[in-house]
This record gives structure tokens, C-alpha cells and sequence, in this order.
């Protein structure tokens, strides 16, 4: 078995998901150049281009409305939010649409976005570099429809 760090192991999986299917697109603040935080999509935007792995500007809400456009015209975007702390702009999008699309229109709606957020209370960062409020998400109606393959819409 490889080992190798988590940062490591998800830069493969990404690059993997960007290698088998060109509907996947990166989206985020300084993952091109920079490689994101902790570097964890280094290399990618070189080698798939910055057509497919895009350096947004510091706007969440722009990121996740951007991110649920393209759901909607079959594209499966991965957005990266640099840390959970700065993920609040973003908010509405996330627990008004993601979640809830698929499920109010019985599947015909699909959201397939993968939302990567680092956490961490207590890491001793900036107060916006610590915060872990994933709890209002794992409380948001529609997640568990959305995120699971294997969970089905009940019959009307």
C-alpha cells in the first residue's frame, strides 16, 4: 500500500476525477498557481489548464453561485473554500440551492458539487482560520438526499 499525506491523497483523487471526466472543474482562490492552501491542488492547473482548474477572486458567494450555474449545465465542479471560517458569504447558495434543489424536484434537478473546506477550531490561527461550523451544515434539510448515491427520493 502507498502511503502518502491526506494532501497528497486528495490531489490524487482530484487529478484522477479532472483525467476521467472533463466536466469536472476546480474552482477557487489561489489553487492554480499557488497550489491552494496546504498545496493540495499543486500541479493541477498546470497540467489541465486554467480553463479547468480557475483562480477565483476572494468572493464566496460568486464561487458557490458560480458552482451551482455550472451543476445545472452538467458540469460537477469542485470548489475550494480556503478555510470554514470564510465559508459564511457563501452560505444561502449552499443550504438554499445545493441542498435543497435535487431534493424539491425529485432528482430531476442534480447538484453534483464536491465542496472542500478545510477546519479546525483550536489550530491557534486567526480567528477566521479556526472556526468549525459545520454543524449549521450537517443541520440543513437535503444533504443527506444529495450526498448519498445510494439514498433514494420517496416515491410521491
Amino acid at each position: 500500500m502507498t502511503q502518502m499525506t491526506f494532501a497528497r491523497a486528495i490531489n490524487s483523487g482530484l487529478r484522477k476525477s479532472l483525467e476521467n471526466d472533463p466536466k469536472v472543474i476546480l474552482m477557487g482562490e489561489d489553487i492554480g498557481t499557488l497550489g491552494g492552501v496546504f498545496r493540495v491542488t499543486d500541479g493541477l492547473q498546470k497540467d489541465f489548464g486554467t480553463h479547468r482548474v480557475v483562480d477565483t477572486p476572494l468572493a464566496e458567494s460568486a464561487i458557490m453561485g458560480t458552482a451551482v450555474g455550472l451543476a445545472y449545465r452538467g458540469y460537477r465542479p469542485v470548489v475550494e473554500i480556503q478555510f470554514d471560517g470564510f465559508i459564511y458569504p457563501a452560505f444561502d447558495q449552499i443550504v438554499s440551492q445545493v441542498a435543497k434543489l435535487h431534493y424539491r424536484t425529485q432528482g430531476a434537478v442534480k447538484m453534483p458539487i464536491t465542496i472542500r473546506v478545510p477546519f479546525g477550531g483550536g489550530i491557534g490561527s486567526p480567528e477566521h482560520h479556526s472556526e468549525s461550523p459545520e454543524a449549521y451544515f450537517t443541520h440543513t434539510s437535503g444533504f443527506a438526499w444529495s450526498a448519498s448515491p445510494t439514498r433514494r427520493m420517496p416515491t410521491p
